[in-house]
């Protein structure tokens, strides 16, 4: 007897393969799904309308507008945040019908990155550029040939990078199990990205008032620094080892005390009175929390 009769060849195993593949995809629960594209959308015509605030109309002819218009940078931060509340929704979804799969988890992913790391840093970029034409910035300023804008445009960049980072570090390192998200390493690119839309709304929001607390120059002087210093904070934020607390599963779920509902009751009728200022009082909160309660810690542990 031969050898290739003794040893047949191995048989072909990649139509196999091919086919479970196929199988994987069409298990794939759809509610989930929509909600995690409906996320990406949302992301989109963030970065839309943020492209959008820097053009104006006159007679049919496109200009410039300095500063940014502050309507259609309130829109994008707005939908920015209804990308928050898909992406909380879909996998909410996934969890509660147990369709949890790695074709949702890659999906996930790719949309986060758009709504979380594209356009927030766009947001930011779009908010803060006019305002050196307004402001008559000198090129060159920093010496090197490094510009203010080009500056700024790297502080976008740090953002986007540090967010796609976050998110993979995230898929390693996540467990489907809903016991193991009660807290996160490393701020959450959702905050990340709600500190950022939160900061541009308040900044476009005093825009409009007829009277604000500040001028109109010191007002876009503030901006153009606080904007960008804290895009950069929550990005080097995102890929630390800081502990986050996951709100919903900490703040908001289970039984609570009455109190505990009174003072959540309150701090929403005053989010109505001011929403700008709560809201975004409340992101900077939560986004101080990781290293401030580092520091807490390391307090405590060196006097006990």
């Amino acid at each position: 007897m031969s050898d290739t009769q003794q040893n047949p060849p191995p048989a072909d195993d990649r139509p196999a393969r091919h086919e479970k593949r196929h199988r994987i995809l069409q298990a794939t629960a759809v509610l989930p799904s929509l909600c995690t594209t409906l996320n990406a959308i949302s992301g989109f015509g963030a970065i839309h309308f943020a492209f959008k605030a820097r053009f104006d109309l006159v007679d049919g002819t496109v200009i410039q507008a300095v500063p940014a218009d502050p309507k259609n940078l309130m829109i994008a931060a707005g939908l920015i945040f209804l990308a928050m509340f898909f992406d909380m929704l879909d996998g909410r979804l996934a969890r509660m019908t147990r369709k949890t799969s790695e074709f949702g988890a890659q999906l996930d992913s790719l949309c986060d990155a758009v709504s979380f790391g594209v356009a927030p840093a766009v947001l930011m970029l779009q908010a803060v550029a006019p305002m050196f034409v307004y402001f008559r910035v000198e090129k060159e300023v920093l010496g090197a040939g490094l510009s203010l804008d080009r500056l700024v445009w790297c502080v976008a960049a740090v953002y986007m990078s540090c967010a796609v980072l976050r998110l993979a570090r995230f898929n390693v390192e996540n467990a489907p199990d809903e016991s193991a998200h009660m807290s996160f390493k490393g701020l959450p690119s959702p905050g990340a990205a709600a500190a950022v839309a939160a900061m541009t709304m308040l900044y476009a929001w005093l825009e409009t008032l007829e009277k604000r607390p500040f001028s109109e120059d010191t007002l876009r002087g503030i901006a153009i620094v606080l904007l960008p210093a804290v895009t950069l904070l929550v990005g080097l934020l995102m890929v630390s080892r800081f502990r986050y607390p996951h709100v919903v599963n900490q703040y908001i779920r289970g039984k609570r005390s009455f109190m505990y509902l009174v003072q959540l009751v309150i701090l929403l009728l005053v989010g109505l009175i001011w929403p700008f200022v709560i809201v975004a009082a409340v992101i900077m909160f939560y986004v101080l929390l990781g290293p401030v309660g580092a520091i807490v810690r390391r307090a405590r542990h060196r006097t006990t």
